[in-house]
């Protein structure tokens, strides 16, 4: 295939822009493209037949062909004037009225007539879909003139001079051709616009599942794209973990927004990357505090150890990053284990939520522990007895459930045995 000179590239490339604003949205621009293609193809095509008519003998053939072509022109005014529908209803108006002055000067014989096959597609391409009633008129009418001049044939009126049978074979073989070549074109066209729409649709889409699965479990999210109002499940056996990051609020008093922001993304990106590696769901943040849950949507008989496992490590990630910042950072993290009620309610900006005393005492233990700590209650502590080094804090007076006997998660013991060892 033979390069594209830059000089017509850049001609071309003016021509499709006329008319294009930053305002329009992609699928109105594409419209406004189409129907600058196609008129600068009618002014081509036109002009191109111009000194091929010339074998019809006279010269009415070839200056009417400079006349339809100048036609065309008014379609990139409107465009240019942003009259967006008017050029389009202009484009493919004039196109047919142009087409009908030709059956009308040339008669049937040069079967210029066909050309209305073509402007029975035209408004399906041009036009956008909220003016549905207009294309169908405009191409029903094209397809109404199509049967007409078929069905007169030579009793329609034939303004110019006859052409001479030899010359009129070629001219019809030439204007066919073209035709076809035009409709190839068109046909090619909205292949292509399907095509880069079916692609655009299937990238929308797999963002929209992402971001969808970025907020809701994959078995929740399922649910909901099945037409449920309301989930709502419950759990008999679930651990729930807060994690505070002590004094953020003197930190974030003290530091540039950015920098803050900046701290907490990293620290909770960690954060994240450990949650999915163990298996377990993230539920949410709420300023500087981050809630996990283990056993939930998909039971699991090892939550609690699996949620010690994170407090622990979330432990170390807070030590590090706070040792290569040079910031004072220290992390609370509060464990409770027991029966929750889990699901999604509401229309906007749902989240997969959790209620119930679990939740609330989960949270107790963190406000209500130690800087650097993992505070853990009864229930918890059996579930991890034998597997990890607990150590009785002692009872401890907890708002709105009283005096409760709390431990503190240390280590597992397999690496405390290693560590002694």
């Amino acid at each position: 295939m033979l390069p594209t000179p830059p000089w017509l590239a850049r001609l071309l490339g003016r021509i499709m822009r006329i008319g294009r604003t930053p305002e329009l949205a992609p699928s109105e621009a594409r419209y406004v493209v189409l129907t600058n293609i196609i008129a600068m193809l009618g002014v081509v095509f036109t002009l191109g037949f111009a000194p091929i008519l010339v074998l019809a003998g006279s010269p009415v053939f070839p200056l009417l062909q400079l006349a339809y072509a100048a036609g065309y022109l008014p379609t990139f005014w409107l465009n240019h004037r942003r009259r967006h529908l008017a050029a389009t209803t202009w484009l493919v108006a004039s196109s047919h009225l142009l087409a009908v002055s030709q059956v009308l000067v040339e008669g049937t014989e040069l079967d210029v007539h066909l050309f209305f096959m073509l402007h029975t597609i035209l408004p399906f391409l041009v036009f956008s879909p909220r003016h549905g009633r207009a294309v169908l008129a405009l191409s029903a009418l094209a397809g109404v003139d199509m049967v007409v001049a078929v069905a007169l044939g030579d009793h329609l009126p034939h303004l110019g001079p006859h052409i001479p049978p030899e010359r009129l074979a070629v001219l019809r073989a030439i204007l066919l051709g073209g035709l076809f070549a035009t409709l190839a074109a068109c046909a090619h066209y909205a292949r292509r616009a399907t095509l880069i729409a079916e692609a655009r649709l299937d990238r929308a889409h797999r963002r929209s599942e992402e971001l969808l699965l970025n907020i809701l479990p994959p078995s929740i999210a399922g649910r909901l794209k099945l037409g449920g109002d309301t989930i709502a499940d419950g759990f008999p056996g679930v651990t729930v973990l807060f994690a505070d990051i002590v004094g953020f609020t003197r930190l974030a008093a003290r530091l540039p927004p950015e920098r803050i922001v900046h701290l907490l993304n990293e620290l909770f990106c960690q954060f994240d990357d450990l949650v999915d590696r163990l298996g377990l769901e993230k539920i949410k943040t709420i300023g500087d505090c981050y809630m996990v849950a283990g056993g939930l949507p998909e039971p699991r008989a090892d939550h609690a150890e699996a949620i010690a496992e994170l407090a622990l490590a979330m432990q170390g990630i807070v030590a590090a990053l706070a040792t290569r910042t040079g910031e004072p950072l220290a992390v609370r993290i509060g464990l409770h284990s027991g029966p929750v009620v889990a699901g999604v309610i509401g229309k906007r900006k749902f989240i997969y939520d959790l209620w119930g005393d679990t939740v609330n005492t989960a949270s107790r233990m963190e406000s209500h522990g130690l800087p650097g700590a993992i505070q853990l209650t009864e229930a918890s502590r059996a579930l991890l007895a034998g597997k990890f080094a607990l150590r009785a804090r002692g009872v401890v007076e907890v708002k709105g459930k009283g005096e409760m006997t709390t431990w503190l998660l240390e280590g597992r013991l397999a690496a405390l045995t290693d560590q002694v060892a």
